[in-house]
């Protein structure tokens, strides 16, 4: 299949999503440095409040960049001001209205989930497939109208089961699902390059936080990546 006219302002659409990611990424590792860190008041700051809200900040600044590439890449009219929310079927929708097959069945995302082993450790984890990708995006876009509205991020839903249980019933996003979130991202501006005829030498090169430990184990592959 030929390029589509439209790839490269797709992939310079995927540029600009890679260094808006950067940013988020490095403040998972700012999480991470802190841990072992005091406060000016003398108190902790792992497991603090403080700690925690940098995991809301690293999820909104990369929900608002996968969404602006999105909006980037299937623009109809540039004159137009109508927003597109990360949506996959509104998605897949527009995405007709340019020719491009969107969101397919062999689309995925690759994220970190709450473990079933002993200690409950986070582990590597793939979505894949329409139904499955749209129960995850849907509980990240409740989080994110929470989290824009003021509202209680641990009200958040959890119909993909992405993000962790509280004994109180709720739920919460940990650390690891916001870096999760990073790469969830990657993986679908990626698809979306290769759905406008691109390959792999047209991705740029995403950023990734500093890793160790159970989060630098390799991520399972994806049908239409690796």
């Amino acid at each position: 299949m030929p390029p589509h006219p439209h790839l490269p302002a797709v992939i310079d659409a995927a540029n600009a999503l890679s260094a808006g990611l950067q940013n988020p990424s490095l403040l998972v590792g700012l999480h991470r440095d802190i841990d072992g860190l005091t406060g000016k008041d003398g108190k902790s700051l792992g497991r603090s409040t403080k700690q925690y809200a940098l995991r809301w900040g690293i999820f909104t600044m990369s929900y608002a960049a996968v969404e602006a590439f999105f909006n980037d890449v299937l623009a109809l009219d540039p004159s137009q001001t109508r927003h597109l929310p990360l949506n996959p079927d509104k998605l897949r929708h527009v995405g007709q209205q340019h020719a491009v097959r969107l969101f397919t069945n062999d689309w995925g995302v690759r994220t970190r989930i709450l473990g079933n082993a002993p200690g409950n450790r986070s582990r590597w984890t793939a979505y894949v497939g329409t139904q499955e990708v749209q129960l995850y995006l849907a509980d990240m876009k409740n989080l994110r109208d929470i989290l824009s509205h003021g509202g209680d991020p641990y009200a958040v839903s959890n119909r993909s089961g992405a993000l962790w249980p509280l004994k109180s019933g709720r739920h919460s996003m940990r650390l690891m699902g916001a870096e999760g979130f990073i790469q969830a991202c990657c993986d679908l501006a990626s698809q979306t390059v290769l759905a406008f005829g691109g390959d792999s030498a047209d991705l740029p090169k995403w950023p990734e936080p500093e890793r160790s430990g159970l989060s630098a184990e390799r991520r399972p592959s994806l049908p239409l990546l690796d």
